[in-house]
């Protein structure tokens, strides 16, 4: 396993998270799992607290990428496009992430610490991610998209983003939970996350061409 002794263990900490959820996770399988001795986890993290959030900061490194790439699509391809790109990444982020996050939703300690700011960066000097930080980005994608005419006037980008993102929220968990029959069978959904990634992007935006009213 490649890298500073940090980082082998952040690694090793989210495979064994992935694998084994956060409950049944322990620093003694992450320190097999990185080749280290088990002590010095703790010369890089303080406990098991901030290693689990400093590996939800590290498997937050593909949809920060893909925001990135969707903040230099301002005026490029087309919206809907743009926002399909976006949602077939966000939905494989939250794939990886939602199996980490459950347990950590169901401790109070731990959540209080999260909502509290977490770890103030990731083993890149990068503030630690937030859900409210990518729906903010994603928000001001849709407000540039609206700046230069490619979105209504009268648009609501809040309730774009939280349309597109929690749709693969909501993807990313049945997925999870479900065979990729059963989703098609029974809640209509295609099993490839590409397609859904097109058809959601496809369905905010006719929802946005479709509305007529004043905004409130």
């Amino acid at each position: 396993m490649p890298g500073s002794m940090r980082d082998r263990i952040l690694a090793a900490a989210v495979s064994v998270m992935r694998e084994r959820g956060v409950a049944q996770t322990t620093t003694k399988e992450i320190a097999r799992v990185a080749g280290v001795a088990e002590g010095s986890i703790y010369n890089h993290f303080a406990d098991k607290a901030e290693l689990v959030a400093a590996s939800m900061t590290e498997v937050a490194g593909g949809i920060r990428d893909a925001l990135t790439r969707l903040s230099q699509r301002v005026g490029r391809n087309s919206v809907e496009d743009n926002l399909a790109e976006f949602a077939e990444a966000q939905i494989v982020f939250f794939t990886d992430l939602l199996p980490i996050t459950g347990p950590v939703l169901g401790d109070h300690d731990l959540r209080a610490w999260l909502r509290a700011g977490g770890p103030q960066t990731s083993s890149h000097g990068e503030p630690a991610p937030a859900p409210v930080l990518g729906h903010a980005a994603v928000i001001a994608y849709l407000e540039a998209e609206r700046d230069v005419g490619r979105l209504a006037a009268w648009a609501r980008p809040p309730y774009l983003a939280a349309l597109l993102i929690g749709a693969c929220r909501q993807y990313a968990f049945v997925r999870l939970l479900t065979p990729p029959e059963t989703i098609t069978e029974v809640a209509g959904l295609p099993a490839d996350p590409a397609e859904y990634a097109r058809d959601v992007a496809h369905t905010v935006m006719a929802g946005h061409h479709a509305r007529r009213a004043r905004p409130r």
